[in-house]
């Protein structure tokens, strides 16, 4: 019997559906601009596949360079915010830092991203986010080239100043959320915007892990005073290349703001009514109140960490840093997790079901804190003991506190699903 052109046309769709499924643009979709797009879009033409394949093997522009750029620069930023808390246990004697000081600078260090989150939102929305995060990658670059240059930073008020003005970069987790939101459809974004800010804040767990690893190489050639400044040379080296990144991205998926403003594609965007939007609406305070509290719990962590290993146990530095980094290597697949389990629920529930997602994972967060805390109750804050003191304490306490950490950290993941707006936390410090 001769097919039908119903029949064939089903067919081709089936086989369309088939290779978009495997990431494939079958269709030959362009942008307004005639541009091919390497991914499946939608009709915003926004990538609504993303997988291991696309995640690990494709950089093409815009979807996938966008992806890849936002979580970089992020990541950058986290690595250069905590750099200096990885190296406190050897800069603290060459700036003659207290505990007071050491607190001090790590409250600085978050403090100011709060109003940057706020305005970094405004400027996303009014140039765009690509141009959002190149502005403060290169903002937040002079500081860290202070740390490396001797005599420039001596003591803690300049300590305390570098850092806060550093901190500043975390902002850039909105221009990335924004970025990836841009880029992908509903159906991926969850998965989009997780991985990208969880291997942003991996950043947080690398630089722990890294810089006192950095650290004991330079010892072997110079002394401590001038190799700790030489290690700010990895941080100062991703900030530049991340910003150089960012100039080969792509500000929407068909082009970037100022091509389609003069092409009449897109008008000039009002970053100030989109903000009074937002603030307005009464579903941003609860969200931004779970983030404050997750995210805080992680820059809490990225600040004390390798302090606590090596005050509470009397750990060498090098691997206080290593079990310190434990926590932020989470975001490794801790925030992908998050992001597939609320594309799931949406799937399943509608945004109901992220609504919930977003329940579960934040209340069992709050739970494992609790345990975590009960652990220690009855021991001295680690910047108040003495060296000595630390061996008086059971190895086995130590277990159980490096055991719940990576449960406190993977179940802090999936409250991030709130608005990047501005609560970081600050309180939890």
């Amino acid at each position: 019997m001769p097919a039908t052109l119903e029949s064939i046309e089903a067919e081709i769709a089936t086989l369309h559906e088939t290779l978009e499924s495997q990431g494939l643009n079958s269709r030959g979709v362009t942008d307004i601009f005639g541009r091919k797009f390497s991914l499946p879009v939608d009709d915003e033409h926004k990538a609504k596949k993303l997988g291991l394949t696309q995640i690990f093997c494709n950089f093409s522009n815009p979807h996938m360079r966008a992806f890849h750029t936002s979580w970089f620069g992020f990541f950058s930023s986290f690595f250069s915010t905590f750099a200096a808390a990885a190296l406190i246990a050897y800069i603290g004697p060459d700036l003659n830092l207290t505990a007071e000081d050491k607190g001090n600078a790590g409250i600085a260090a978050v403090a100011g991203t709060i109003f940057f989150r706020l305005a970094m939102g405004y400027i996303c929305d009014k140039v765009g986010a690509r141009r959002g995060l190149g502005t403060l990658l290169l903002l937040v670059t002079p500081p860290i080239i202070c740390f490396i240059i001797p005599g420039v930073i001596v003591n803690a008020g300049g300590f305390i100043a570098a850092r806060c003005v550093i901190g500043w970069g975390l902002a850039t987790f909105v221009a990335c959320q924004t970025w990836c939101s841009q880029q992908f459809s509903k159906s991926v974004v969850g998965m989009a915007n997780a991985t990208a800010a969880g291997w942003g804040n991996l950043g947080g767990g690398v630089t722990l892990l890294v810089m006192p690893q950095i650290m004991v190489g330079f010892l072997k050639v110079t002394d401590q005073d001038t190799a700790w400044r030489l290690c700010m040379i990895v941080p100062a080296a991703m900030i530049i290349l991340a910003t150089l990144l960012v100039t080969k991205g792509r500000d929407l998926p068909d082009g970037n703001y100022k091509e389609l403003e003069m092409s009449g594609a897109k008008q000039k965007g009002n970053g100030s009514l989109v903000f009074l939007i937002a603030a307005c609406n009464i579903n941003t305070i609860p969200l931004m109140i779970c983030y404050a509290t997750c995210f805080g719990v992680e820059l809490t962590m990225n600040n004390k960490a390798v302090l606590y290993f090596y005050e509470y146990y009397d750990l060498s530095k090098s691997l206080a840093g290593v079990l310190g980094a434990c926590f932020g290597l989470m975001n490794l697949f801790a925030r992908s997790w998050g992001g597939l389990l609320s594309d799931w629920t949406m799937k399943k529930f509608g945004i109901r079901g992220r609504v919930w997602s977003l329940f579960v994972v934040q209340v069992f967060q709050g739970f494992m804190c609790l345990t975590l805390g009960l652990l220690t109750v009855n021991m001295p804050g680690p910047v108040r003991m003495e060296r000595g003191q630390a061996s008086k304490y059971p190895a086995s306490v130590f277990e159980s506190i490096y055991s719940v950490t990576p449960e406190v950290t993977f179940h802090c993941y999936g409250g991030d699903e709130g608005p990047p707006f501005c609560g970081d936390g600050e309180f939890c410090k």
